[in-house]
This record gives structure tokens, C-alpha cells and sequence, in this order.
């Protein structure tokens, strides 16, 4: 007899999604946790372990790009030296901190490039 029936097509399906799952979904993960913050070994085992569910964990973190995504704007100098003219005024720091703040702010700071 030596034609496939019904029990080995299913045995072949179930053992190339299987496989699937141990190469596929590691890879993706792997590959998409690189681009991430989560990172690509922790990616790798996401997919491994959770499959389709690791992967849509990995794609929930955020990009490397957006890494500093909650970091405010530097403040100007001009934005500075107001902060503390304010502070003061009111009263709240005393001449010498002033000072000391605005020499701070006004002092150039090249950092050696130029």
C-alpha cells in the first residue's frame, strides 16, 4: 500500500508548524528586538517561548530611536538665567547662589570641539 493517508498528512502538517515555531518566531523576534529598547536576545526567547504572543510583546516596546522619547527640551541660557533672576527676586536663593548659577550659565563651555 505505500501512499500517505490521513494520519501521516496530519503527522507532516503538525511537525512543519511546529518546526515553524521553533525557527520562525525566534528569528522574527530576534530581528525585531534588535531595532527595539526590549533588545534581540530577549526577543529571541519571546518568540521561542510565547510565539505569536512574544511577538507582539516585542513589537509593543518602543524603538531604539524613540528611546529618549520622555526627555524634555534643553532650556536656552536666556530660559536659565530668567529661572534664577526669578528665584531672586522672590527671594528664594541669595545673591551668591545667583551669582554662582550665572557664571555658570554664561561661562562658555566648548567641551573641546569646537
Amino acid at each position: 500500500m505505500g501512499g500517505l493517508g490521513a494520519p501521516e498528512i496530519i503527522l507532516i502538517i503538525v511537525s512543519l508548524v511546529s518546526l515553524g515555531s521553533i525557527i520562525i518566531f525566534p528569528v522574527w523576534g530576534y530581528n525585531a528586538g534588535s531595532k527595539r529598547t526590549i533588545g534581540a536576545i530577549p526577543g529571541l526567547f519571546l518568540g521561542l517561548f510565547l510565539n505569536f504572543i512574544g511577538i507582539i510583546i516585542v513589537y509593543c516596546t518602543p524603538k531604539v530611536a524613540d528611546k529618549n522619547f520622555y526627555n524634555f527640551p534643553p532650556q536656552s541660557s536666556a530660559d536659565e538665567l530668567k529661572k534664577f533672576k526669578q528665584l531672586f527676586d522672590s527671594g528664594a536663593i541669595t545673591e551668591s547662589e545667583y551669582n554662582a548659577q550665572k557664571s555658570r550659565i554664561l561661562k562658555p563651555n566648548y567641551g573641546g570641539q569646537y
